[in-house]
């Protein structure tokens, strides 16, 4: 009992630190953590249902509660609904951001009839002017104004005039033209590589392929040599590959091997962490940046 405890605590750990660029993207993208903990449990209900089924029994609400600790209430709701809620979520997300330059350019008092935003001062003695502050407290949210303006800026949303007016200057975010093609890799290849890792600590399985090269005192300077190196033992390696796959592939050649239809995916990565000096401009946080809370006069 005791070994399996200290092996869920070791799994536990590892999926923290794989989770962690996730999580970061998601923050960088605008994805709440509500939105992300939304699909995390539909996620758990599909893989309970898919793939803990038993070969003599129909998967009952019951037993995919049993599996995943959701509840069975949210279970029964979650298989009724279907994948539609799941291609739903990213389209109905919306995060503080969105809703401040929303609210921005809805009209006045922050924007003209037409909606064009106006500059606003970040804070004002007078209740009565339209400011960025006064705009962030109509949003009704638990967030200091001062966060929502570092996010803003940190989107290239919103800058801070030399005076310590805020501006609009981005309505909206335009993503890169591929980046739909960007995002199809993300969904395929960590599922790939997790699901071989997966795979080979299974001890009765015969384990697949994966292997890296790690060093943990590279000197900055050789990072450039190392990226263009690097890329191109990995396409040369590539290259083999596919000549290997392909020679296997009944598309291409009828008389291959038969059998049932697989899928087989090689592939190789880069990856670098530079460890930044505390003391250097890009190790330390900034001491510059845009207002805190404007104290009225007379006050220290």
């Amino acid at each position: 009992m005791k070994a399996k405890v200290e092996l869920k605590s070791r799994i536990v750990a590892a999926l923290r630190q794989a989770m962690r660029p996730i999580v970061r993207m998601a923050i960088a993208s605008g994805i709440s953590y509500s939105l992300l903990s939304r699909v995390l449990k539909r996620l758990y209900v599909d893989v309970a249902e898919q793939d803990f089924a038993l070969p003599f029994k129909r998967q009952t609400d019951s037993r995919v509660a049993l599996l995943t600790g959701i509840s069975r209430k949210d279970v029964s709701g979650l298989r009724r609904r279907g994948e539609e809620e799941v291609v739903a979520l990213p389209e109905v997300e919306d995060s503080v951001a969105t809703h401040a330059v929303g609210r921005w350019m809805a009209g006045p008092p922050f924007a003209s009839p037409d909606g064009t935003p106006r500059r606003l001062r970040y804070e004002s003695d007078d209740p009565k002017q339209a400011t960025f502050s006064a705009l962030v407290r109509q949003l009704s949210i638990d967030i200091p104004v001062r966060a929502v303006l570092d996010e803003l800026i940190r989107l290239g949303s919103v800058e801070l005039a030399a005076d310590g007016e805020v501006e609009l200057v981005r309505q909206a975010h335009v993503p890169a033209a591929d980046a739909e093609g960007k995002l199809a890799l993300l969904g395929s290849d960590p599922a790939e590589l997790f699901s071989t890792i997966a795979h080979n600590l299974d001890g009765d399985a015969e384990p697949w392929l994966q292997r890296k090269v790690v060093y943990d005192n590279i000197g900055s300077e050789a990072l450039h040599t190392l990226r263009e190196e690097s890329r191109r033992a990995g396409e040369e390696f590539v290259r083999k590959a596919n000549a290997l796959v392909s020679s296997f592939d009944r598309d291409r050649h009828h008389d291959a091997p038969g059998g049932h239809r697989s899928r087989v995916s090689i592939g190789v990565y880069y990856f670098e962490d530079v460890a930044l000096p505390a003391d250097t401009h890009e190790g330390r946080r900034r001491k510059d940046g845009p207002p805190g809370r404007i104290q009225k006069k007379g006050r220290k």
